[in-house]
């Protein structure tokens, strides 16, 4: 609740966001350990492959193409609905819609996370 709050706030000071568009990363991280998430049918979720973000990639935010199954595709909401359709066994979520930004939006914190525990690795 709290991360939302703060998300919010600093968007609706910014006048980037009214609260109608705000992300809910809590309902992402449901969302990612789903295995029901487009309707799957496998009994996997996201957090099957990607427990605590791994397998993610630090640059999962910053790139401009992506291959996943040999495949190429250009938006990080398309890779997510690839793994929706084959791993899961689901279809595809609306690649603008809320729960796509609340999905991402948790994808963000285990990125980050994975950044912060590479580095106090390091200092060890």
């Amino acid at each position: 609740m709290k991360k939302e709050f703060i998300l919010v706030a600093a968007l609706m000071m910014t006048g980037g966001l009214t609260l109608a568009y705000a992300v809910n990363v809590d309902k992402g991280k449901t969302l990612f350990e789903s295995p029901s998430l487009g309707g799957g049918t496998t009994g996997k979720s996201c957090s099957t492959c990607h427990e605590g973000g791994k397998n993610l990639g630090s640059d999962l935010f910053e790139r401009k193409q992506f291959t996943i199954m040999k495949m190429d595709k250009k938006s990080l909401a398309e890779v997510i609905n690839i793994c929706i359709e084959k791993p899961l066994g689901g279809a595809a979520i609306d690649s603008q819609g809320q729960d796509m930004k609340d999905l991402i939006a948790y994808m963000k914190t285990l990125v980050g996370n994975q950044a912060g525990n590479k580095e106090n690795a390091e200092k060890k």
